[in-house]
């Protein structure tokens, strides 16, 4: 069911205040991963900002699904930095 308040199925989304608003909610710094010698990304640098969309595109075989593996948890990065919410 649809809040009429808000527009959203059941989901109140709080705004996000004026100093937050362009803080990093996600932000890799040369982040790399590595399997034995095989290095599978190397030196990506990502910002995903709060109410903006990022979109992660490329080749087969380019590190895509690495890349979101380490955004998610799944997998550690070998290389660089990996901040969430500062």
């Amino acid at each position: 069911m649809t809040n009429e308040n808000t527009g959203t199925h059941g989901a109140v989304l709080a705004d996000i205040p004026p100093a937050d608003a362009d803080r990093p909610l996600v932000e890799l710094r040369g982040a790399g991963k590595s399997y034995g010698n095989i290095r599978a990304l190397h030196g990506v640098d990502l910002t995903v900002r709060p109410g903006k969309v990022a979109c992660v595109l490329g080749d087969n075989g380019a590190g895509k699904s690495t890349l979101i593996k380490i955004i998610s948890g799944l997998h550690q990065h070998t290389e660089g930095e990996f901040l969430v919410d500062g």
